[in-house]
């Protein structure tokens, strides 16, 4: 396969896209990237998005809302607004209005990097990719011929990730906050300190995001929910390191045990977006605003908490934290193929319905008479082809990084 040149070396790309970020959490995010092929597929859409023009389906399909950085980690279980729990996509950093293979691609290419890395055959890899796109496609059949988009929740199925789910679902939230706080003497909680998970933050942050919080809470009718009781930093993910975040303690249903714990996500612009030639929706406020609105529209049931702020002149996405222990980590799976092809096929139904959610009822019609012809069967060779160009890419980088 001839791979696609740049007047600049893959280190160096990687280097200038993260230059305005904070340089510790790179020299992180740079180690991350060299754990191996999939974890630096995971932190480099922008690089995917490069590549889209040249390597992207001869028949993209319809455009309509995605994610924008669908891989096979972004999934996991969360609290609902309403109290429940719902399994669905879980990251809409890039989200943007995308011919629909545009996630399928990068999610397939995922599943076969991934498949490398937990040592499963060729063969397997591709079975599991091809089980992706079949149930994705029946998905969209089924639900424009009945009227009903589907969702994954508690108890209305049986596998892993109603196994991953209903563990989620049965946890309670001080069980959350026993992990992740302590108790102080006077029985009031602080968030505890990890260089790796939870650092300290300035003073001046802490304020900063402390009053941001308390700011929305008077916008709402429980202001007292939102009194900030602790802030540090949260380090979590690969794409996303260097970019300013915060985890929030605010009071919650009441000290100790209904505290509750808010992630507070720096907003940038779409890093794929200007390698899509689809007309975007009119400008939003900030990009926290982008973010959290594909994040109602994609998902089954809005995340609890969410909500746009801006503090320090940055634009920021708060929601309820998901623990990464609910993410769907289907590495652990990768022993059992069985099962691993069976999440995997629950997630080629979510895709399926999350897309069907980004568009409208014309849009609908559409996706579905793709899904019935040759376009989507393009997606597994278009996959396997940036699944050359990110080994060729990861190649390059790790040899630089190494040097």
């Amino acid at each position: 396969m001839n791979h696609i040149q740049s007047d600049k070396s893959v280190f160096d790309e990687i280097v200038e896209f993260n230059a305005d970020r904070e340089p510790d959490l790179v020299k992180r995010k740079m180690a991350r990237l060299d754990e191996g092929v999939f974890p630096f597929f995971r932190g480099t859409d922008h690089l995917f998005g490069r590549a889209w023009p040249s390597l992207q389906p001869e028949d993209p399909g319809p455009a309509i809302l995605c994610c924008g950085d669908l891989h096979a980690e972004n999934f996991g279980s969360y609290e609902t607004e309403d109290g429940d729990f719902r399994f669905d996509i879980n990251d809409f950093d890039e989200a943007l209005v995308a011919p629909c293979s545009f996630d399928l691609v990068r999610c397939t290419a995922s599943v076969l990097l991934a498949g490398e890395e937990w040592k499963l055959s060729p063969l397997q890899a591709t079975g599991i990719a091809l089980a992706f796109l079949d149930q994705y496609r029946a998905a969209v059949i089924e639900s424009v011929a009945t009227g009903r988009i589907g969702e994954i929740a508690p108890r209305n199925g049986d596998g892993p990730v109603w196994d991953l789910l209903n563990k989620t679902a049965s946890a309670t939230q001080a069980g959350l906050l026993d992990r992740h706080t302590t108790r102080k003497r006077n029985g009031s909680r602080q968030i505890i300190r990890d260089r790796n998970k939870h650092p300290e933050v300035s003073r001046k942050q802490a304020r900063q995001v402390g009053e941001a919080v308390e700011a929305f809470g008077e916008t709402t009718k429980k202001a007292g929910a939102f009194r900030v009781l602790d802030v540090t930093g949260r380090i979590a993910g690969i794409g996303a390191l260097g970019l300013r975040r915060f985890t929030v303690l605010v009071e919650g249903g009441g000290s100790p045990d209904r505290n509750r714990l808010l992630d507070v996500k720096e907003a940038r612009a779409s890093s794929v977006r200007e390698y899509v030639e689809c007309p975007q929706p009119e400008s939003f406020a900030t990009e926290a605003h982008r973010v959290i609105d594909a994040q109602r529209r994609l998902q089954a049931r809005p995340t609890i908490g969410l909500a746009p702020l801006e503090f320090g002149r940055r634009c920021y996405r708060m929601r309820e934290m998901v623990p990464e222990e609910n993410r769907s980590s289907l590495d652990r799976l990768q022993k059992k193929p069985r099962k691993l092809r069976r999440a995997t096929e629950v997630v080629g139904q979510l895709v399926g319905w999350s897309q069907l959610r980004g568009t409208d009822a014309d849009g609908r019609q559409a996706l579905a008479q793709w899904v019935k012809g040759p376009g989507i069967d393009a997606v597994l060779a278009a996959a396997v082809r940036f699944a050359d160009q990110t080994q060729h890419d990861y190649n390059e980088f790790h040899e630089a990084y190494d040097a």
